[in-house]
């Protein structure tokens, strides 16, 4: 742990003077090892820039490659960017920024990029070029003034439970932004895609074409635990949907498709009853009451009729509860049917050019299906 108070540029021992106008060599040198150790910060897993009035730690987090549209995803919006000398430099910049959480920056470029939340960071760039860095905290002599999303108290000593309470304690903007999350006391720290309006949206599957293709054909322990990054396609992971639930009474699922038929997306719709069980109960989905979009309704391809999903355990093809092999035959988890159909709607699925395991069967009773390219789904508390 290093505490930074200034940039340096490089040293010049002619220009270093005592008093008596004799350079000292002492102190040249000792200038010169400081400036190595600010060259040596890519290499920090945290450190601490120091100003008059705040000071600020910063968390050496991730760099992972997506593809170039997935940069431009709302919840990676760029606050600012502007060259800067040195990473030092850059660090300054976001903590004079006022929304700065995260910054990144480009050793070969000197590009240094900030954004309002975040943990870690993406490029269509060179992984090894890009360094990122996010403020674990800015802080005057009393209090935190920005504390890392998801995290509040004049320490940022609490954090929320779900997007939610963020919304209903009016913590954040009323915008999309990542968010810190901790569903269970005693359980992880995890971060998710939210939404600070219209209730609190916290994103449990995140699956767009712009985004790099991930595989959703997992096992059991890592559909439980989850997969994926924050940033591109991901699955929350069944504990912590279930860890989420135990925090209100009831929750609603909304979820948004985009389909290759320009005049059928977004298409939208919710289930107003929303819960899972735990793992000892297969985590068996609780799924009723749904209600479409008033202009483009998705259609209910979870519970319509004789091939309702409500009460279905999860199954992996490692873990099959659907007697009919559905996990290896769509090529991903599900709440399958104990059915030769299996499934109405398969959201998880192999999904290719050429591929369409994963569709959303909604736009009519026909047995059609619609191949779609993106998909969220998220959940809400229920005010009542």
């Amino acid at each position: 742990m290093f505490i930074i108070r200034s940039s340096l540029e490089s040293i010049d021992c002619s220009t270093i003077l005592f008093l008596d106008n004799k350079p000292s060599e002492r102190l040249c040198l000792i200038m010169a090892r400081w400036e190595v150790l600010l060259q040596t910060l890519s290499f920090l897993t945290y450190f601490w820039v120091v100003s008059a009035t705040l000071h600020s730690q910063y968390i050496k987090t991730r760099v992972f490659r997506e593809g170039s549209d997935c940069l431009t995803d709302v919840f990676n919006a760029i606050i600012t960017k502007d060259r800067s000398h040195s990473l030092v430099d850059c660090s300054t910049l976001c903590s004079s920024a006022e929304k700065c959480r995260r910054f990144m920056f480009d050793k070969e470029t000197k590009m240094c990029s900030m954004f309002e939340s975040g943990e870690n960071c993406i490029t269509d760039e060179e992984v090894d070029n890009i360094i990122c860095y996010r403020q674990n905290y800015v802080c005057d002599e009393l209090t935190c003034t920005r504390c890392p999303i998801g995290y509040y108290g004049d320490q940022c000593q609490h954090i929320i439970q779900d997007c939610s309470e963020g919304r209903t304690k009016s913590l954040y903007p009323e915008k999309k932004l990542m968010s810190f999350i901790q569903p269970s006391l005693d359980g992880p720290i995890i971060e998710v895609k939210c939404t600070f309006k219209y209730g609190g949206f916290t994103y449990i599957h995140y699956r767009k074409y712009s985004c790099l293709a991930l595989d959703f054909n997992k096992t059991m322990d890592e559909y439980a635990n989850g997969f994926g990054h924050p940033h591109g396609n991901y699955w929350l992971g069944l504990e912590h949907i279930y860890n989420i639930f135990q925090n209100h009474l009831s929750f609603s699922l909304q979820f948004v498709i985009s389909f290759d038929v320009p005049q059928l997306s977004p298409a939208q719709g919710y289930y107003y009853r929303f819960n899972i069980t735990d793992r000892s109960d297969y985590y068996r989905i609780t799924l009723r009451s749904y209600s479409g979009h008033h202009t483009k309704p998705s259609g209910d391809s979870l519970t319509s009729g004789a091939y309702n999903i409500d009460g279905r355990p999860f199954s992996t093809y490692d873990d099959d509860f659907s007697n009919h092999d559905c996990p290896d035959r769509f090529k991903g988890g599900w709440w399958y049917l104990d059915d030769p159909v299996c499934c109405r709607a398969n959201l998880n699925g192999n999904r290719t050019d050429t591929s369409f395991e994963s569709s959303w069967q909604g736009q009519d009773n026909l047995g059609n299906r619609t191949s779609f390219y993106d998909v969220t789904l998220r959940v809400v508390r229920n005010t009542v």
